[in-house]
């Protein structure tokens, strides 16, 4: 029998009573615990900077690429006409397009790393597509790169996750890349001048049933040795794959679950290595996806040896689907915050680190979009905090929400800050969609099968039509 994909117009199914009561009981709550508390995170409204159609930007590089003390980014994304932006930081807040490069694919995700020892920071990126292939954007003396990019190798079927770090020890950097499909990282080691090989391969998703599909990879050293080691999410299997290093070679993956959280296994979609428990070591951070009920975002914790058996539940978005998430400092006060990024509708939520070591006081709801796929912690206006910039992507845009928060840090003292742009009233999005199909080919519907759809989620070369998600794999 043949499941139908998910209706992708966000206007069907709407249920307008039951988003207005749940926002309003969300608000209220809020606003208690408000007045109750000292010094809430305060951030603006989000303002962006959209990109005409049909470029869909899929994630976010900082990089300050024209040495003007204003971060500059570098947005992957997925367009038919074959390009990727570069764009440049004006120092508050907003971005305006620097270049256009040529790219033969769709690009997911990016790097930027020195690859040929000339000390300027290249474009390292992977083009989806018939022959997926890793790329790099070698940077100008200008400031620029140039616009085609030199093919690196071949990739397996649909590349998604990319990480830089020198795994070997030889001073240069090198590279890992996660096969979509194939449930694999290739790892490149780079010759010093920026030619690679590829000299392993480390397959995930070996749990019993279902597709794993790992969509992103941090590395980091999670096990305290000094070398860099890799922590992938698989969105099919709600786990975590972690790999270490053992000379420049990986060992086999070893996978985490996500916890039970009522009744639910929660869908998990992206990751961050933060230390959330003040212990020196690197912890994983993902959204927790959830059908019913406020989302959530999950601690693997560290164990100091680079298990990550105990977990830890925080409170994440109270509407929409938990997407994507950030763990930084937004106060200067020491601790670890958060942020939380949703899909239907977008919305990011700020938390306040509140006693225990993963227990957050929800502080801000900033409406944007319709799905957060991608933020980062950067301080963009050069005030001495750490502000948030994400992409929307069916909203074709990228978004950055100013920080107004009184930071403890910042030269001793309370800074002041300038006063916040008020809480503007919220205008009712569109309720959840219905759950997708069977997208992880695991036998359920679940959590993880929304996770897998949204991830997809694309636009096709026709102004604001929806690519609607086929069963079984990713659009």
């Amino acid at each position: 029998m043949t499941r139908r994909a998910p209706n992708t117009s966000f206007l069907a199914g709407l249920c307008l009573a039951s988003f207005l009561a749940s926002f309003l009981a969300w608000s209220g709550a809020f606003a208690a615990r408000a007045s109750a508390q000292e010094q809430p995170l305060v951030f603006a409204q989000p303002v962006f900077d959209a990109f005409e159609a049909p470029y869909f930007p899929a994630a976010i590089v900082p990089c300050d690429f024209d040495l003007d003390g204003n971060v500059d980014l570098v947005v992957p994304g997925r367009d038919p006409d074959g390009r990727l932006f570069t764009m440049r930081g004006l120092g508050d807040g907003r971005f305006a397009i620097a270049q256009t490069l040529v790219a033969e694919g769709f690009i997911d995700f990016a790097c930027v790393a020195d690859m040929n020892g000339d000390s300027r920071e290249d474009i390292v990126a992977m083009w989806r597509g018939d022959l997926p292939r890793l790329v790099v954007y070698k940077a100008l003396a200008s400031g620029a790169f140039e616009p085609v990019a030199e093919v690196l190798s071949p990739l397996a079927r649909d590349p998604q996750g990319l990480a830089v770090a020198d795994f070997d020890g030889d001073g240069d950097v090198d590279i890992a890349a996660l096969a979509y499909v194939g449930a694999e990282a290739e790892i490149f080691a780079n010759d010093g001048k920026g030619a690679v090989s590829r000299v392993s391969r480390v397959q995930m998703g070996r749990f019993l049933g279902g597709l794993a599909y790992p969509r992103v990879v941090q590395a980091g050293d999670i096990d305290g040795d000094g070398d860099a080691d890799l922590v992938a999410v698989e969105v099919g299997g709600s786990r975590i794959a972690v790999m270490r290093n053992e000379g420049g070679r990986f060992a086999r993956a070893v996978e985490y679950r996500g916890p039970q959280i009522g009744n639910e296994r929660p869908g998990m979609s992206s990751l961050v290595l933060a230390d959330i428990d003040g212990d020196r070591d690197l912890d994983a951070v993902t959204p927790a996806l959830l059908l019913e009920g406020a989302q959530k975002i999950v601690a693997f914790v560290n164990d100091g040896s680079g298990g990550f058996a105990s977990r830890l539940v925080g409170e994440g978005p109270p509407l929409g689907y938990a997407f994507s998430v950030l763990i930084a400092d937004f106060d200067g006060d020491g601790d670890a915050d958060s942020a939380a990024g949703a899909a239907l509708p977008g919305l990011v939520t700020v938390g306040r680190r509140t006693g225990a070591a993963f227990s957050f006081t929800l502080d801000g709801l900033l409406p944007f979009g319709q799905l957060i796929r991608d933020m980062r912690a950067i301080d963009v206006d050069g005030d001495c905090d750490l502000d948030i910039v994400g992409v929307d992507g069916p909203a074709r845009a990228v978004f950055t929400c100013i920080n107004n928060t009184p930071q403890a840090g910042c030269g001793g003292g309370v800074a002041a800050k300038r006063a916040a742009t008020p809480q503007r009233e919220v205008a009712a999005p569109p309720a959840r969609e219905p759950a997708p199909g069977d997208f992880n080919a695991d036998g359920v519907r679940d959590a993880s099968d929304v996770a897998v759809w949204l991830s997809g989620l694309s636009r096709s070369a026709a102004e604001g039509e929806p690519v609607r998600a086929k069963e079984g794999r990713q659009p």
